[in-house]
Order: structure tokens, then C-alpha cells, then sequence
């Protein structure tokens, strides 16, 4: 049977002091970024100058925006929340020349790696943390106090604590609650 984590299996206390850069913010985008904020996490939101009116919800809701090349390079930890089939190009032209070794580039599905459209440099962890309902229940339920369960993976290990940053960010939105289930990008795809 597969091992379930909760909050007393995570360290929340390793994404203390870095800057977690939310790419996009839609569905999931908004959730992560709000439900890290309220956990005492230090969020930047990336999203390219013209979305207006993006921008200005990011900042109704209290967060700081900046563009998408300008989050990448303020963030330890990158997630990438923009639909799938826009994440390789915002990789290339905005995250990629961005990273530098000790970064942890994120995902919350595991297509775009699973198949190769976005190859990460090996100085960077690459893992997921994936909650399994829409953005706005992941929202909704971890300001109730409660969260939605999650899959985290690992794909690539640079540090040696890939899984325990996976485990962390996963508690930071709520999901250490509800439960994480441990998977491979692979599998979630």
C-alpha cells in the first residue's frame, strides 16, 4: 500500500527565506500562490506586461507581480502554472536562461517533462506537487482549514532533497491535511 503523508511529514521550514515564483495565475495558479502567501511563504507572481487585468487581480489579492523573466530570476522555486501547451515556450524564452544551480523548477502535471518538451538543466531539481481538484477548491478548502490531497514526484534530484521540498510545498498549499500520495511524473501524466 502506497505511503500517505501528512503535515508532521514535512518541513515547511525549507521554503522559509526563498522566493517562490508562481508562473502564471489561473485556476491553479492562484491557489498556490495565495495558499503559500497565507503560509508564511515569500510569493512573486510572473506574468508578461500585457495582462493588465491579471496583474491587477494579483495585486488586489495582495501579491507582488512582476514579468514572467523577472520571477524566474527572483525565484528559488519556479512553478510553472501556465497551460500546458504554453509551458515549453514560456520555459525557453523566460525561465531557462534564468536558472541557476540550487534552483527547484516545479510543475503540477507531469506531461511537459514526462515527454521531453521541456528538457531542465541538471544543476536544478525538477519535481511536482499536483493537487487533485480545481484551483478554486484548493483555495477554498485551505481557507476552511482544511485541503485538497496531492501527488508530488520527483524527476530530477540535483540537491538530495528534491522529495522533501516537493513534501514542503505541497504542505504549503494545504494538502498536508488531506494527504500526499508519492508518484512519478510518468504516472501522473
Amino acid at each position: 500500500m502506497a505511503k500517505m503523508y501528512y503535515d508532521s511529514d514535512c518541513d515547511l521550514a525549507l521554503l522559509k527565506g526563498k522566493t517562490v515564483a508562481v508562473i502564471g495565475y489561473g485556476s491553479q495558479g492562484h491557489a498556490h500562490a495565495q495558499n503559500l502567501q497565507d503560509s508564511g511563504i515569500d510569493v512573486v507572481v510572473g506574468l508578461p506586461e500585457g495582462f493588465t487585468e491579471e496583474r491587477q487581480k494579483v495585486t488586489a489579492d495582495g501579491l507582488k507581480v512582476v514579468n514572467t523573466e523577472e520571477a524566474a530570476k527572483k525565484g528559488d522555486v519556479i512553478i510553472m502554472l501556465v497551460p500546458d501547451q504554453l509551458q515549453p515556450l514560456v520555459y525557453e524564452q523566460s525561465i531557462k536562461n534564468n536558472l541557476v544551480e540550487g534552483n527547484i523548477l516545479m510543475f503540477a502535471h507531469g506531461f511537459n517533462i514526462h515527454f521531453r518538451q521541456i528538457v531542465p538543466a541538471p544543476f536544478v531539481d525538477v519535481i511536482m506537487a499536483a493537487p487533485k481538484g480545481p484551483g478554486h477548491t484548493v483555495r477554498s478548502q485551505y481557507q476552511e482549514g482544511k485541503g485538497v490531497p496531492a501527488l508530488i514526484a520527483v524527476y530530477q534530484d540535483a540537491s538530495g532533497r528534491a522529495k522533501d521540498y516537493a513534501l514542503a510545498y505541497a504542505s504549503g498549499i494545504g494538502a498536508g491535511k488531506a494527504g500526499i500520495l508519492e508518484t512519478t511524473f510518468r504516472e501522473e501524466t
